[in-house]
């Protein structure tokens, strides 16, 4: 039996209604959506390769793997250190597999990384005993630093971004150089279980990022990996594009950049780049951008460069929101980065959160409205959640604009519920729990799934025919 240093974990209690909502979530049958494979898994793959150390990930949707599976091969292998990434909709599930593990390999170490540590990082330490330490940032430079040591919590905790609870530095780690890191491990993953996140209608499409880090205030989202841009050299990037085309015969990107045009010159000079060597004949891509960078020639580049697909974060239709939330747009940039968007030949879609600060369901009507305007392939409508870490969450903490948290329970904290349980995680005075689902049913039956083909042929084709 070959030794394994590391056993990395994506964590879920029941693989087959996992699977279900996942194919729920499908805008068209043999189409996927969110069904990608983890980039930041794959990073720290290579980098404990690159550091010559062994590991595993077992995803236990597509892998199939129930709670008794996971701990019976934890018993078997034996792994010296097991790591669970988890957003906040798994932390319920982290700590019955953690304590599951222990009961029957009580030696194991187990850690916790993932954007709800990051928000508590000591809460969860308390919350969950079996877990002997959380990773605060991004670990690609940690993780082999720990499996270096001899695993001495007392060493361990003098890693920054390494939180243990006796520790009183909480302080976060970031990877400063991108460019040192190898590029993700795709080898080690069975990438046909991973169809895709958008609707490339390809043989194979990768999740790659070309910068971390956003310097924007939006008061829903927590910002795990902080408000300091940091770039990859425009090489680098060119050049893992290619290795993805040679090496795994990719055909589409996806950039899972928060915002991937954030400096106009430096993503000319990228796609520039990606046309001058003919990239662009090879793959398409897509990305996410905001509506206030998505100008006529800007967009009219990224097509020329191979863009195929946008997601624009819209939010709200009512302009005092978007102030409350920080969101730094107005209503006219939606509707001129829509155009721009279709003028260039991209698929634009899009997403309005339901019940942000101040919220009524007279806004959700206007968001429903919008939508209709600006006619998107695809539009989603999440109710807002006070994730951990988030402005919003203390804001609902403070009764601001009459919202309250009705739950804790992080089992709830995800964007989709299930079909037979009530959403309820916050409400205000004006807007309950039970009328934010009912909104959020009405606006998905005004707005019903479209077939990508016939969306390009029959709506973007006009677009082009006026350019003409």
């Amino acid at each position: 039996m070959k030794k394994l240093d590391l056993l990395l974990i994506n964590s879920n209690l029941n693989y087959e209604i996992a699977k279900k909502q996942r194919i729920t979530m499908r805008l068209e049958k043999n189409i996927p959506n969110q069904e990608s494979p983890y980039l930041n898994i794959a990073y720290l793959i290579a980098s404990v390769k690159k550091a010559g150390y062994s590991s595993q990930f077992i995803d236990m949707v597509v892998d199939e793997y129930s709670v008794d599976d996971i701990v019976e091969f934890c018993v078997k292998n034996k792994p010296a250190l097991i790591g669970f990434s988890a957003f906040t909709v798994q932390m319920n599930d982290v700590g019955i597999i953690a304590k599951a593990i222990k009961a029957k390999y009580s030696e194991a170490i187990i850690c916790v990384g993932g954007c709800h540590v990051y928000a508590l990082p000591l809460e969860t330490l308390e919350n969950i005993p079996e877990v002997d330490f959380v990773v605060r940032g991004e670990a690609e430079n940690i993780l082999p630093k720990i499996l270096k040591s001899s695993f001495d919590l007392k060493e361990i905790e003098k890693i920054q971004g390494v939180i243990t609870r006796s520790k009183k530095d909480i302080s976060p780690a970031y990877v400063q150089d991108l460019d040192s890191l190898p590029y993700p491990a795709w080898e080690d993953f069975d990438l046909k279980k991973y169809p895709g996140c958008n609707p490339h209608q390809t043989k194979l499409e990768l999740p790659m990022m070309t910068g971390r880090g956003c310097p924007y205030r939006c008061t829903f989202c927590c910002r795990a990996n902080g408000g300091k841009i940091r770039r990859r050299n425009i090489q680098s990037i060119i050049s893992e594009i290619e290795y993805l085309i040679d090496k795994f015969e990719c055909e589409a990107i996806y950039f899972t950049d928060e915002n991937f045009i954030l400096d106009n010159k430096s993503s000319v000079e990228l796609l520039d780049m990606i046309i001058s060597k003919g990239i662009n004949k090879k793959i398409k891509w897509g990305c996410s951008m905001r509506v206030s960078q998505a100008k006529p020639d800007i967009m009219k580049k990224m097509a020329e460069a191979g863009c195929y697909y946008v997601f624009f974060g819209f939010e709200s239709a009512n302009s005092e929101t978007l102030k409350r939330v920080n969101k730094a747009i107005v209503i006219k940039d939606m509707y001129n980065a829509v155009l721009a968007t279709k003028q260039a030949g991209i698929v634009p879609t899009g997403a309005f959160i339901i019940g942000l600060p101040g919220d009524t369901k007279d806004d959700v009507y206007k968001a429903i409205e919008l939508g209709k305007e600006l006619y998107l392939y695809s539009i989603t409508f999440p109710i807002a959640v006070p994730y951990p870490g988030t402005v919003l969450r203390q804001q609902a903490q403070d009764n601001m604009w009459g919202m309250k948290i009705l739950s804790d329970d992080w089992g709830l904290y995800g964007k989709k519920q299930n079909a037979n349980e009530i959403f309820k995680v916050m409400e205000s005075d004006k807007f309950s729990a039970e009328e934010r689902l009912k909104m959020q049913r009405i606006a998905y039956q005004v707005h019903p799934k479209k077939r990508i083909k016939d969306y390009v042929d029959k709506h973007l084709k006009q677009y082009k025919e006026v350019k003409k």
